[in-house]
């Protein structure tokens, strides 16, 4: 209970928690979390894509400090009525266990146990910027590096097109979106202070 007014209710579905808030109009929401540093732009598109499918908005991510190292999201909506609560829950339940499948899917990305960046052997670090590279293929290609890459080659930009093929290798050899694993990507290749002659396979 927040006042003397508001009453808050917690809801359990098989281990799975969401909030109904006593509002008027009542609200249904569930919190998802996220390390803060997998922050991307296609990591939030996909949480409001998944979230509407199901009915629900998706809020912004909100960062709890600078020393609190996960990142929420908030997903709910506003209810008909109180009787609708039971009705809307379940549904809310389908939505955080399609959310709950695209998290592994999405630890499974970020797994860098094993990683081949040889591709990447002779890029200029300080201009290229795969994270920046796959919000540009995701917001203007339709998620596609081929309307990408042809776009770039009809434009005579040689090096673009170079730098696209190496994305599209590293995503096939390593089964990876560099939409979803950009940043991290970007860091590795800075720390390793890329060069040219290397070859490299992160075992």
């Amino acid at each position: 209970m927040t006042n003397n007014s508001i009453k808050v209710k917690t809801l359990d579905i098989d281990g799975y928690k969401m909030i109904y808030i006593d509002t008027k109009p009542p609200r249904l929401e569930a919190k998802v979390e996220f390390n803060r540093d997998h922050i991307s732009q296609k990591l939030i598109f996909t949480l409001m894509e998944i979230s509407h499918q199901h009915g629900f908005a998706c809020s912004p991510p909100d960062f709890d400090g600078p020393d609190n190292p996960r990142m929420s999201f908030l997903i709910g909506t506003l209810l008909p009525s109180s009787w609708s609560m039971r009705k809307y829950a379940r549904r809310l339940y389908k939505c955080i266990i399609a959310i709950s499948k695209f998290t592994n899917d999405f630890s499974n990305q970020l797994d860098f146990t094993k990683l081949d960046i040889s591709m990447f052997g002779g890029i200029d670090l300080r201009v290229f910027r795969p994270d920046q590279l796959a919000a540009i293929r995701d917001q203007h290609y339709n998620g596609s590096w081929d309307k990408y890459m042809t776009s770039m080659a009809e434009q005579g930009r040689v090096e673009e097109v170079d730098i696209i093929g190496r994305c599209i290798t590293f995503e096939e050899k390593n089964q990876k979106d560099i939409g979803y694993v950009g940043h991290r990507l970007s860091y590795i290749l800075q720390l390793l202070e890329f060069a040219p002659t290397m070859s490299t396979e992160i075992n």
